[in-house]
């Protein structure tokens, strides 16, 4: 019984703070980038049937030439039937509540109740899966739960259903081609019997070609540039000395989140392509644990936990994992909940009336709101793109929208809409 009622509870228990967490935020019209607007938009294209045009990310842009994600196309039945930027948010929160089960069910399984419980609080609790809510939609939600799925089914020796959903990482994004393949490795270190090699061998074929594929045919073909972007991300000789400080301490918080013993199991293998792209990348933000870049280790570590501890680590490992939680969330945004005040703001007026005109641009704290209602662009990458109107928070603009509109696109522009924080400009005829 309480193998099956302690994974159910933490799944319920993480979509009521997940949901909760991005409830907040959506409500009170927190956007920390400008991403949520781009996969809204991108779910709006699918539910109508069209390729994903994302005008947010540059005029006339094909979002697949961005990341390769073709998964995202299962967005577009949910934002048929509700068509907002929440919608998204509430499928992230699912998805990572339910990855929450297969764990939490195999640390009951192969550990002991307390470990269970313990391990339940460090992965729904983690700094991981917590600032990626933050971060808010972004495609590396559907390669969390096909993660925990994949590891726990292998541990578990069903191999089939194991390699079908590790297999289907290589349509989340194009790096987690290389995680296939390191997966296919660190299965036949872990056990190197024949069947083994056959599936690792599969594996690593498998994620090499559909990286290769991807980054060198399909992202350039796609790509207004013709090129795959996040090669100039990636920069071995500058960067694999600068930002130490960031990367070990990144590497240190996973491995006590591991609970140590997690280097005992091959699977921790499985984290080495996020974490190396991540570390030669030359933004900054890629090398320490904020946003969502962390989330796809979060399962590798709490699974490689459960595989290797025995012994006496099977109860001081879940220990460790949980104290590292709890240490880290004051590295989260989980304050919100009680502390939200500075953040509290009323844009439904302001995004009503954007929305009554046909192409608008904005900033990045209204590109989700404005995405079902209007043609929307980030004024930033709209090139020559002539709006009808503009609403911006002028607090992050830090100027008057009207002036600021007439310097940037010349002529004269009024103020239809003006309160608080926002404002809505027209040009004059």
């Amino acid at each position: 019984m309480v193998g099956r009622l302690l994974p159910a509870g933490f799944s319920v228990l993480a979509f009521a703070l997940y949901a909760s967490l991005s409830w907040i935020m959506w409500s009170n019209h927190i956007s920390p980038s400008w991403d949520l607007g781009i996969f809204t938009q991108l779910a709006k294209a699918y539910a109508d049937f069209d390729a994903p045009i994302v005008n947010i990310k540059g005029n006339g842009y094909n979002l697949l030439g961005d990341h390769f994600h073709p998964i995202l196309v299962t967005l577009a039945p949910f934002y048929w039937l509700f068509p907002s930027g929440g919608t998204l948010l509430i499928i992230q929160a699912a998805l990572f509540a339910l990855s929450a089960w297969p764990i939490v069910s195999l640390a009951a399984e192969k550990l002991s109740t307390a470990s269970a419980v313990l391990i339940g609080f460090s992965y729904v609790a983690s700094w991981g899966l917590l600032n990626a809510v933050w971060a808010q939609f972004h495609e590396i939600a559907f390669a969390v739960p096909l993660l925990a799925f994949g590891l726990v089914w292998w541990v578990r020796d069903r191999k089939i259903p194991a390699a079908i959903v590790i297999g289907l990482l290589v349509f989340v994004k194009e790096d987690l081609g290389l995680t296939v393949a390191a997966f296919g490795l660190a299965i036949w270190l872990r056990s190197r019997t024949r069947i083994n090699l056959k599936f690792g061998a599969f594996f690593v074929a498998w994620g090499s070609i559909w990286f290769l594929l991807s980054t060198l045919v399909l992202l350039p073909a796609l790509n207004p540039q013709g090129q795959w972007d996040y090669t100039s991300n990636v920069s071995l000789a500058e960067q694999v000395v600068m930002g130490w400080d960031d990367k070990i301490t990144t590497l240190i918080i996973l491995l006590f989140t591991a609970g140590v013993i997690g280097l005992r199991s091959p699977l921790i293998l499985v984290m080495v392509p996020t974490l190396g792209w991540r570390f030669i990348g030359n933004v900054e933000y890629y090398w320490g644990t904020d946003f969502h870049y962390s989330a796809v280790l979060i399962p590798i570590a709490l699974v490689a936990l459960i595989d290797g501890a025995s012994g006496r680590w099977q109860l001081t490992a879940p220990i460790i994992s949980a104290i590292t939680t709890a240490i880290m969330i004051t590295q989260t945004q989980v304050s919100l909940f009680w502390d939200h005040d500075g953040y509290v703001n009323d844009a439904d007026e302001a995004i009503e009336i954007a929305s009554s005109y046909d192409v608008v641009a904005t900033d990045i704290s209204l590109l989700a709101y404005l995405v079902p209602g209007t043609n929307v662009y980030y004024y930033g990458t709209m090139g020559d793109v002539e709006p009808d109107a503009i609403a911006m928070n002028w607090w992050r603009l830090g100027e008057d929208v009207e002036g600021w509109a007439e310097d940037r696109y010349g002529g004269e522009w009024v103020t239809v809409y003006s309160h608080e924080r926002w404002q809505v400009v027209t040009p004059v005829n």
